[in-house]
Parts: C-alpha cells; sequence; structure tokens
C-alpha cells in the first residue's frame, strides 16, 4: 500500500507561538479530513490554552505565516 507523506514545518523566534500554530494546525487536519486523519508528530494538544496564560501566541500580533510547496520526486519510504 502506497502511503502518501506531506510534512508540515512550523518555525520562527522562542515565544512566538509556535506551539499554538501546530495546535491549530492539527485541529484543522482533523476538521477537515475527519477523526481518523493518521496525524503524527508534535500537535501540541493544550497549547492554544496555554497561550492564553503565557502570552507566546501568533494570535493577535503582527504575524505572517508565509507558506510554501514544495515537490519531492521518487518515492517517500515510512518505516514502522
Amino acid at each position: 500500500m502506497k502511503t502518501n507523506l506531506i510534512e508540515i514545518t512550523v518555525s520562527g523566534r522562542t515565544g512566538e507561538g509556535k506551539s499554538e500554530v501546530l495546535e491549530v494546525i492539527s485541529t484543522a487536519l482533523r476538521e477537515y479530513y475527519g477523526h481518523s486523519a493518521n496525524i503524527t508528530g508534535e500537535t501540541c494538544v493544550g497549547a492554544v490554552e496555554e497561550a492564553k496564560h503565557t502570552g507566546q501566541t501568533a494570535k493577535g500580533k503582527n504575524t505572517v505565516f508565509m507558506l510554501y510547496e514544495q515537490n519531492v520526486t521518487g518515492e517517500i519510504k515510512i518505516h514502522d
């Protein structure tokens, strides 16, 4: 069975809300693709709520989300 792998990387300076963004992306993927979507890695559950207390949020700041799409040729093998 062929596995499709799409990697999403969130990068930025410390305290800018990266964990919060990862949780927002994870939530959006589950809402769009369903709860059976295979989402792995750092989903940062609880980061949105924590950001309300720490102020480490990307919401309400002068935040720019720069999105890239990159094509990779060849087969990607995932080892279990």
